[in-house]
Formats: structure tokens, C-alpha cells, sequence
């Protein structure tokens, strides 16, 4: 066998094993094991700059997957590094005005969004944006995306009125399309307006936005499925969060009833929000106690001029 057969057979083994592995992260990831995940992305990072080249389409993809998964496991210097190089070679293979550039701006914003340096999660972000309007790319859903979580940057930072504006031109970017999946991703958008408008005070906004957002998600995935049950646990956390007990009580109530149907009574998320909702209930019984006292010492103050 000479050398140039040697190689080929070389080259056909990697491929091989990165058939393998792909098979393997696929079943990582429905499992939801992550660092399983991450340790078959790095030898697969490994294999595809061997195989198919530093420059090629297939190197960016793992250098950009596997950027993405270390943020899950709080790895995000290194996850910068890894698409500061997936950036490099889109620079030099497609240029900026790209829509490669424009995602790879955004993914390293996100990870930036989770580090807090909300300085570099605008330039990214900003600059995503102003790629994606000077190309007049149209891609709705990834631009959707942005705004989305610009919107949650806003949101951070306590500029609520930023992160509706931000919110709404998401939705703007989605109602055109009317599919299923641009109705689900804008009731996520929408889900995640309600905090700004409970912060705002705006409290009657903050309803029907909340029942427009329930109101696709049963028509589109039904009441019993995760995203519902998840929607619904996290405006529990922004009403007790702003002290209104009772609002934060009535949508936790309805979180236990959807848990208990889907997952049983023995599931831990199920003793979580029953934990949850034995906290809140003392805050409510708190807060009636407070106004009976309230109450009292008025009347008592009127009595006695």
C-alpha cells in the first residue's frame, strides 16, 4: 500500500469515527447530557479540521457548536475564543457581509448576555444588526431571535420600556409568516413582555398579553406540554416578585394541576411547586393579617376622634 493510499484509507476511518460520534452526540443531547455532549464535540473538533479543513464549512459549524454548549457549563472564555476563530474564517471565506457573520456575532452576544458585559452584548448584537439590514437579508426567524433577546438584555437591565419596544419589533418580524412555529416563537416573545409590563405597572397590558400568549400556546402545543408549564412557573416568580401573592398563588395553582397531570405526583418538579406554592400562600395569609391590622387601627383612630 503507498503512501497516497495509506491517507485515503486514514481519511475514511476519521469519517467513520465521525459518523459514530455524531450518532452518540444526537443521543447526549436528548438526554440532555451536556458535558457528555461537549467532550464528543471536542474530538469531533478535532476530526473535521483533519478531514475537511481549517477553512471549511464543517470546521465553523463544530467550532460554533461547541462554542455555543460550553456556555451551558460556564465555560465562556473559552466558548468566546472558539467563535472569535469560527469569526476569523467567516471573515476570510464569506466576508461580513454575511449571513454566517450575522450569526456569529449573535451567538457570541448571547454568551455575553449570560457573562453580564451587556457593553459587548450590544456591539455584537448591533453589529448582527446592522449586517443583516445593510445585506437586506431575510431570514425572519433569526432576526426575531435578536430582537428578542435584546428585549431580555433591556429587561436586565431594568430599561422595560427598551425591552417592550425590542419585543415588539420581534413580533412584527414573526406575524408575517403565520406558521406553527412563528406562532409558538411569538408566544415566547410575548411571555417575556409581561415582566416589563408588570415592572411598568401596567398591569391590565401585562393580562392580555399573558392571555394571548395562553392562548396560542393551546392551540398550537396544547395546555399539557413543557413550554406551557414552564411560561406559566416563570410569571409565578414575576408576580411574587413584585409582592402581588395572590397573582403569583393563582398561576402556580394552575402549574400544579398541568404538572400533576403530565408528569405525576413523584416528580421532583412537582414538589417544588407544591413547596412554592406553601411559601406563597404564607405571604398571602401574611398580607391579610397586615390589612386586618390596618383596618383596625383605622377604625379604632375614627372611633376614638
Amino acid at each position: 500500500m503507498n503512501e497516497k493510499e495509506m491517507n485515503i484509507d486514514e481519511t475514511e476511518s476519521k469519517k467513520e469515527r465521525i459518523g459514530e460520534l455524531l450518532e452518540k452526540r444526537e443521543e447526549y443531547a436528548n438526554n440532555g447530557e451536556i458535558e457528555k455532549e461537549i467532550e464528543v464535540l471536542r474530538e469531533l473538533r478535532i476530526l473535521f479540521k483533519s478531514v475537511f479543513g481549517v477553512e471549511s464549512e464543517e470546521n465553523i459549524k463544530i467550532l460554533t457548536e461547541l462554542g455555543n454548549s460550553l456556555k451551558y457549563i460556564g465555560k465562556f472564555k473559552e466558548a468566546i475564543r472558539l467563535l472569535a476563530r469560527a469569526e476569523n474564517i467567516i471573515i476570510k471565506k464569506y466576508g461580513e457581509d454575511s449571513m454566517a457573520f450575522v450569526m456569529c456575532n449573535a451567538n457570541m452576544a448571547e454568551i455575553y448576555r449570560i457573562m453580564r458585559n451587556y457593553d459587548k452584548v450590544e456591539e455584537k448584537y448591533f453589529k448582527a444588526i446592522k449586517t443583516y439590514k445593510k445585506n437586506n437579508f431575510k431570514n425572519t426567524y433569526i432576526f426575531a431571535g435578536i430582537c428578542n433577546n435584546l428585549g431580555l438584555v433591556y429587561e436586565e437591565n431594568k430599561c422595560y420600556q427598551d425591552s417592550i419596544n425590542w419585543q415588539k419589533r420581534a413580533l412584527k418580524e414573526l406575524k408575517d409568516l403565520r406558521d406553527r412555529d412563528s406562532e409558538i416563537q411569538s408566544a415566547i416573545v410575548l411571555s417575556n413582555m409581561v415582566k416589563p409590563y408588570v415592572k411598568l405597572k401596567e398591569k391590565e397590558l401585562a393580562e392580555i398579553t399573558m392571555d394571548e400568549t395562553l392562548g396560542i400556546l393551546k392551540k398550537e402545543i396544547g395546555e399539557y406540554s413543557t413550554l406551557y408549564l414552564n411560561i406559566l412557573n416563570n410569571w409565578s416568580n414575576v408576580y411574587f416578585e413584585d409582592k402581588d401573592y395572590k397573582k403569583s398563588l393563582e398561576l402556580l395553582e394552575k402549574c400544579e394541576k398541568i404538572c400533576r397531570i403530565m408528569l405525576g405526583t413523584e416528580n421532583k418538579n412537582y414538589g417544588d411547586i407544591l413547596k412554592k406554592i406553601e411559601t406563597v400562600k404564607k405571604e398571602v395569609n401574611k398580607k391579610k393579617i397586615e390589612q386586618y391590622v390596618w383596618k383596625n387601627q383605622i377604625i379604632k383612630k375614627v372611633l376614638f376622634l
